[in-house]
């Protein structure tokens, strides 16, 4: 496939609903099992929860790659190798209210997100960027 994983992440305070954003993150990566929270308090008591989720089978990496729409793929490749640092690894967020009404939009650090990571496979000698550009179809 030319990825080693998709990783997402999300964080949720006391006061967000917690079921709804794992409901979304479970629809995001189509697998139930592969979602995980961790349930920690932030230094000053109140209840932080981590949100992760990470698929390396094919067939739920290619399951969230067919999920992008041309507009988001269009917004990905504008800025690609901004995107994408030494460590062969593609940046971008997901908007969290999208998420929850089951519609994917890569946005910026200013709304509400869902933090994704695309590790791409490549050796020496190959362009990552080229690599990924073709997987998405860019």
């Amino acid at each position: 496939m030319g990825i080693h994983h998709i990783s997402y992440r999300a964080t949720a305070s006391g006061v967000d609903n917690v079921s709804t954003i794992v409901d979304a993150i479970t629809w995001l990566c189509g697998n139930e099992e592969l979602v995980n929270i961790d349930r920690t308090t932030s230094y000053y008591g109140s209840e932080i929860n981590l949100i992760m989720a990470k698929a390396t089978k094919n067939k739920d990496i290619k399951r969230m790659i067919e999920t992008l729409t041309q507009n988001d793929l269009s917004k990905l490749s504008g800025d690609i190798q901004q995107r994408i640092d030494e460590n062969n690894t593609l940046h971008f967020r997901l908007c969290l209210n999208s998420l929850t009404a089951e519609q994917i939009r890569v946005v910026g650090p200013e709304l509400k997100s869902v933090k994704c990571n695309i590790k791409i496979e490549s050796y020496p000698g190959q362009d990552s960027v080229e690599n990924i550009t073709k997987i998405l179809g860019l």
